[in-house]
């Protein structure tokens, strides 16, 4: 899915609002979608590329962003390729995930496949228990 068309979506969690769609958050970051309610933030980031790296570096900069009083999580929207999958990014960023957990408010990283999260055009809503039927969650765990 191309980012364009991710970011006109209509994104939606209970309790959440839009704060903004493919605009600066700060200095240098600008993720695709983010939602927030008071200090809580969704950061969503759509992929279609294969490299492992850039969905590190998309963790990493949401475990930026998400200090001091700032909580949340990373939702990565994924189009699987034979040697990109859900699971295998997931695999790659867990230990990541569990290294940067000290230094971050970052909670949770969802993976979803493009179309589990998209089907038919509407997105899931997110945080649902079909969004989490549909994801991969991976936790920080100490």
């Amino acid at each position: 899915m191309k980012d364009s068309l991710f970011k006109q979506l209509l994104h939606s969690a209970e309790g959440y609002a839009v704060l903004n769609s493919g605009g600066q958050l700060t200095k240098e970051y600008k993720p695709d979608t983010v939602l927030q309610k008071e200090n809580e933030y969704i950061i969503m980031e759509c992929d279609a590329g294969t490299s492992r790296k850039g969905y590190l570096g998309a963790m990493l900069k949401a475990a930026r962003f998400l200090i001091k009083e700032k909580n949340g999580i990373l939702i990565l929207v994924i189009k699987e390729k034979p040697n990109t999958t859900v699971k295998q990014i997931a695999e790659h960023l867990r230990e990541y995930l569990a290294w940067l957990k000290p230094l971050t408010n970052l909670r949770v990283v969802y993976l979803i496949e493009t179309a589990k999260y998209c089907p038919d055009k509407i997105p899931l809503k997110l945080l649902s228990s079909e969004f989490e039927k549909c994801a991969i969650t991976i936790k920080a765990e100490i």
